[in-house]
């Protein structure tokens, strides 16, 4: 449908809404001057989140995209309590928007995740048998530091002998996470093209070094430490991945818009990722730092602990937020 007659079919029931918003001090009071029943508004709000929905996917113009939210963050906020706290657009962000946005953007977030996790599995298959290759991809010395950092004599898991304490790492795996979601999402402005390059190569990378600690006989240390934040810190670069993509794909293919407003609808709609994932990623980090390098916890615990967050973690971006959501 284009958007002139997308605008003309539905334009009057966001007006009728806009004016009840307006006009209602609440949700009991029937606004008589915009034809209105307050008992219709939870219909007519989740009726505005789809065509929200549908206006970004068909990339219709900035302006109407942005009309679009308006209303259906006024709708939110007059049907669900918003005068509230400042916490309250964060709680609601995070118990709603931010899963809403995933599913919004499957089509990317199931790319990205094929971009990344393909070579991850490849790699960790293929140097099972050929686990020289790791020398191929990755520095020597590198590559030689590993059995350090997982050794059964390693007195923190993941680190070298010398690492700094689990405050210091905490600050720099915050940092080293975000560099990597952020080179995965900025590379999007390249049409695409850098957001495709980190994400292979992170898989690659991530591939090499699993694959050669686990045909190394140190799998047990190895992945003891990275089941805890995995869940978050995998997730996390495949959605900044994901944002990417679609900021690339609206300056490959900007429809009838010029570039510049379909990149700036496209941006709009890859935000959320982008902001959610960086909380992910400061609560990898932080589990990276202060849980995944003990020693004394048994690697049990550890595997029942990492299992948990991803089926919590998946649980979330699949049910979270389905109540009045397009």
């Amino acid at each position: 449908m284009k958007q002139q007659d997308f605008e003309a079919r539905f334009g009057a029931r966001w007006d009728q809404l806009t004016g009840w918003l307006e006009s209602a001090p609440g949700p009991a009071r029937k606004a008589v001057a915009t034809g209105l029943d307050a008992a219709e508004v939870p219909a007519r709000y989740r009726e505005v989140c789809q065509h929200l929905a549908l206006a970004q996917d068909r990339q219709y113009s900035a302006e109407l995209i942005e009309r679009l939210s308006r209303l259906a963050l006024a709708g939110h906020q007059r049907l669900y309590g918003a005068k509230g706290t400042l916490l309250a657009p964060v709680g609601r962000f995070v118990l709603a928007g931010f899963p809403q946005a995933v599913r919004a953007q499957l089509r990317y977030v199931l790319l990205a995740a094929l971009l990344f996790f393909g070579p991850l599995l490849l790699l960790t298959g293929a140097l099972q048998r050929y686990p020289e290759f790791a020398y191929v991809v990755l520095p020597a010395e590198y590559v030689d530091s590993f059995e350090e950092m997982y050794g059964e004599d390693t007195r923190a898991l993941g680190r070298k002998r010398d690492a700094d304490d689990d405050a210091v790492m905490f600050g720099y795996y915050i940092w080293n996470n975000v560099r990597i979601g952020f080179q995965s999402f900025a590379g999007g402005i390249l049409f695409g093209i850098g957001t495709v390059f980190y994400l292979l190569y992170n898989g690659v990378v991530i591939g090499t070094v699993t694959g050669y600690l686990v045909q190394a006989g140190l799998a047990t240390n190895f992945f003891s430490f990275t089941s805890g934040h995995s869940a978050f810190e995998l997730c996390a670069i495949v959605l900044c991945g994901a944002a990417g993509l679609r900021i690339g794909y609206a300056l490959i293919a900007p429809g009838r818009q010029r570039r510049v407003d379909a990149l700036r609808g496209a941006a709009q709609a890859a935000m959320p990722l982008v902001i959610g994932s960086a909380g992910m990623l400061v609560m990898a980090a932080g589990i990276e730092a202060f849980w995944s390098p003990r020693t004394e916890l048994p690697a049990a615990v550890k595997y029942g602990f990492g299992l948990t967050l991803w089926l919590l973690t998946l649980a979330y971006f699949t049910m979270m937020g389905r109540r009045g959501a397009a």
